[in-house]
């Protein structure tokens, strides 16, 4: 069942793809529009903050970045980052980039931390932030190589360079701990509940 918005556009500041098609399925119309945050200038200077600060940070600076623009709207700012070995691992540049990051997660368990702001009417309206714990397996170097010459540039809009979305056809991921929304990269659940309770 879909959320109406009372024709209101939803807008993301976000291109990524899995999330936007996320979105569609529940909500009457939705915009993505690209956010005006250099990303890098900001992971810079994580070291002096905790990963979960950070992706706070990030995705509030994203739905603020456009809040001008959209002034009456629900503007959606989502980030989510990928913590292995007590790094942060960035989204890849190029498909040589991301084999290296995937041969470099095999075996592993890794964290996933996912956070949601979404501002309406130029005011916080939700905000939520959550952890995934992953185990990318010890699959072999051909999978991944397969993997990546079938999706290719799909990979790069994603931290860790894998889709939760591919899981299916590849099994290439256990969840440890969290949900699904985690992953994905937004609260659904909790989203929907404080839309609908705010409507009556």
């Amino acid at each position: 069942m879909k959320l109406y918005t009372n024709h209101e556009q939803v807008i993301l500041a976000s291109s990524s793809k899995t999330r936007i098609n996320y979105l569609k399925q529940h909500f009457d119309k939705v915009l993505a529009v690209q956010h005006q945050i250099q990303e890098t200038n900001i992971k810079k200077d994580y070291s002096k903050r905790s990963f979960i600060n950070l992706v706070k940070l990030l995705a509030k600076k994203k739905a603020e970045s456009i809040m001008k623009d959209y002034p009456v709207n629900i503007i959606i700012g989502s980030d989510q980052i990928l913590v292995c070995d007590g790094k942060l691992i960035n989204k890849s540049h190029n498909l040589s980039e991301a084999k290296k990051n995937l041969m470099n997660l095999r075996g592993k368990k890794h964290t996933l931390i996912s956070s949601t702001y979404v501002i309406k009417n130029k005011k916080l309206y939700f905000e939520e932030t959550k952890k995934a714990l992953m185990l990318f397996k010890n699959v072999s170097q051909k999978k991944i190589e397969d993997y990546l010459m079938e999706k290719k540039k799909d990979v790069l809009m994603s931290v860790g360079s894998y889709r939760i979305e591919d899981n299916s056809q590849y099994n290439f991921l256990k969840i440890l701990k969290g949900d699904h929304e985690t992953i994905i990269g937004f609260p659904l659940k909790n989203f929907k509940s404080k839309f609908i309770k705010d409507k009556v």
